[in-house]
């Protein structure tokens, strides 16, 4: 018994109706297998980096809001940007300030 399949006869599908038919279909369900597992392989990593990207964005924009953020707050924590502020009501002093130290009383009685 010589199996030759030519060309045509593959094309035709001919190598699937004929014999030991069950071998190759076994065969072309489990590369059919194969190759549903690879594309949703695909598709799920696929997903994955979209949404790594997308992440990735949002850190730099947010990142961009901070900077923004804390330079307005480094201006607003400048003397000059709080005496503008207060109408003149703030004054610098002309002397350093100086401290008072209280000491404790002793008791009669110790």
């Amino acid at each position: 018994m010589k199996k030759n399949f030519s060309i045509k006869d593959i094309l035709k599908g001919k190598f699937l109706v004929k014999g030991n038919a069950y071998r190759s279909w076994n065969f072309i369900v489990f590369l059919t297998g194969l190759s549903l597992i690879s594309i949703t392989s695909s598709h799920l990593m696929d997903r994955k980096i979209r949404k790594m990207t997308k992440i990735s964005e949002e850190i730099k924009e947010l990142k961009s809001v901070y900077a923004d953020v804390h330079s307005q707050c480094m201006k607003r924590q400048l003397a000059s940007s709080l005496k503008k502020k207060l109408d003149n009501k703030l004054k610098y002093l002309k002397e350093p300030p100086y401290e008072l130290i209280l000491e404790e009383k002793q008791d009669m009685y110790s």
